[in-house]
């Protein structure tokens, strides 16, 4: 049998720290005994609000067992408050695990509309690659590589220092020009392949970077509208 108050109801309510149990008054203390912390352990203390107090010293006169059955209904109360919190709690984090599932699917689809406009802009290159003839490689002479220079220049760049195998490539219109780090600059017409090896390479390339992207591309309307009804079924509507 539960045998105590809180301590602070034991403290203003003396008799509410009575014994409960008749079989069991020698282990209790008196009404008008101070009671100490080893009296009223963690697992014997109940916090009673004014109006529950009250209610239980009305049940006290009534005897030992209407008190006891006040107290228990009491407990009861409290614990089905406790349940309620707890599903409250539990209710509140199954709707936030929905909507950061459903905020994680906005971002994948974010990411899969860039993969598609890219896939697409390699598909064009591909095609370009593909289908264009062959254009052999130029290497410029003195007086076109100051000319390339003096281009570089014009468009604000500066070109960084090259080791013997490095190539730094500028764009201008539809040309690619090389600068090489022995200092020879070659031109292509972009996106137009040098030779067949050239060729090959470039579509073998493309290709891996645009199944690298498609691999990434899922339809996610199932598992969408999936997320829907469950948010929508936690919310109540």
């Amino acid at each position: 049998m539960v045998s105590a108050v809180s301590s602070q109801a034991a403290t203003f309510n003396p008799v509410a720290y009575t014994a409960l149990d008749t079989a069991d008054n020698a282990k209790q203390p008196a009404s008008n005994a101070t009671p100490n912390e080893s009296d009223r352990g963690p697992a014997t203390q109940v916090s009673l609000s004014q109006d529950a107090l009250d209610h239980l010293m009305a049940a006290l006169k009534q005897g030992p067992d209407a008190a006891q059955q006040a107290l228990d209904a009491y407990s009861q109360t409290a614990k089905d408050r406790f349940q309620a919190g707890i599903q409250a709690i539990h209710h509140q984090a199954e709707l936030a695990n929905v909507s950061f599932r459903l905020t994680m699917l906005d971002l994948q689809d974010t990411r899969q509309d860039t993969n598609k406009a890219g896939i697409e802009r390699l598909q064009k290159s591909y095609d370009k690659m593909l289908n264009s003839p062959i254009s052999p490689l130029v290497t410029l002479n003195a007086a076109d590589t100051a000319k390339a220079l003096q281009m570089l220049k014009d468009a604000g760049r500066t070109l960084p220092p090259l080791g013997p195998d490095v190539t730094y490539g500028f764009v201008k219109d539809g040309i690619q020009y090389n600068f090489r780090g022995d200092g020879t600059v070659t031109t292509r017409k972009e996106g137009i392949a040098t030779s067949v090896e050239d060729q090959q390479e470039a579509l073998a390339s493309i290709r891996a970077m645009m199944d690298f992207m498609s691999s990434d591309i899922r339809d996610n309307s199932g598992a969408r509208a999936n997320l829907i009804a469950q948010r929508d079924a936690l919310m109540g509507k």
